[in-house]
């Protein structure tokens, strides 16, 4: 399993010991009771042993091609191996509007030469591709996000998955939890682990539990995250219902 990094455990025992601005809108507050109920939730389904060290062995596998080409305090950029073998992108960026959220987006290099934001040669040069990315991130969103909301006891993550990417990890979940380790690393506590359970749960359960418009949602509680160095698994609701991966 990839190594927990020290920033996760420093962000953990911040977690414990102070508090998040409360949310203030009324759906904050009926995600706060949702999260603040999981854990005492008796009807979670466990998924088997054998199948998350698959997954994980897989995502590490993908975490080795992986290149972080660009952060900052407000954006990341990595680039990945896909399993076609062809390269992609990952970009997160802070929402200017939303202190609480964070965007993101995936991106494949075909996709900067056929818009011509890019040539060909200049592929090779990381700096050039995360110049690249960066200025035309807003073209590549599909309406993906994370957000956090309410407390340390009665708060989490929620990560909202547009149709596309969320079919996107449904189809590719060892690809994708490499990404999303990214994407959570900070936010949630041991979010970069964390992030290998959230994309095998979406892919396992997302014709089950995607919306109407094909899009998935997933609640995390800090308190659930806590957990994950103790038990190696994380309740989170997945749609409608709550499922401990």
């Amino acid at each position: 399993m990839k190594k927990i990094k020290i920033s996760a455990m420093f962000m953990a025992v911040l977690l414990v010991s102070i508090a998040f601005v409360p949310a203030v809108t009324a759906q904050a507050e009926s995600q706060n009771k949702e999260c603040a109920d999981a854990t005492e939730n008796p009807n979670k389904v466990s998924v088997s042993e054998e199948d998350i060290k698959k997954a994980m062995e897989k995502a590490n596998e993908t975490s080795e091609s992986m290149k972080v080409l660009k952060e900052t305090d407000k954006e990341k950029i990595a680039s990945f191996k896909k399993d076609d073998g062809s390269i992609a992108y990952v970009i997160s960026w802070a929402d200017e509007k939303n202190p609480n959220r964070t965007n993101f987006a995936f991106v494949d290099q075909s996709e900067l030469v056929s818009k011509k934001l890019i040539s060909t040669a200049d592929l090779n040069d990381s700096s050039a591709v995360a110049a690249v990315i960066s200025a035309s991130k807003v073209s590549f969103w599909n309406g993906s996000y994370l957000e956090t909301y309410g407390s340390a006891t009665t708060g989490g993550v929620h990560i909202h998955f547009s149709a596309k990417d969320g079919l996107w990890i449904a189809g590719g979940a060892a690809t994708a939890a490499a990404l999303l380790g990214i994407i959570l690393d900070g936010p949630l506590p041991f979010g970069d682990a964390i992030g290998v359970l959230v994309a095998y749960g979406v892919a396992t359960f997302y014709w089950a539990e995607s919306n109407p418009d094909n899009s998935i949602d997933v609640r995390i509680p800090y308190a659930n995250a806590l957990q994950y160095p103790l038990t190696g698994h994380v309740s989170m609701q997945i749609g409608s219902h709550w499922y401990t991966i």
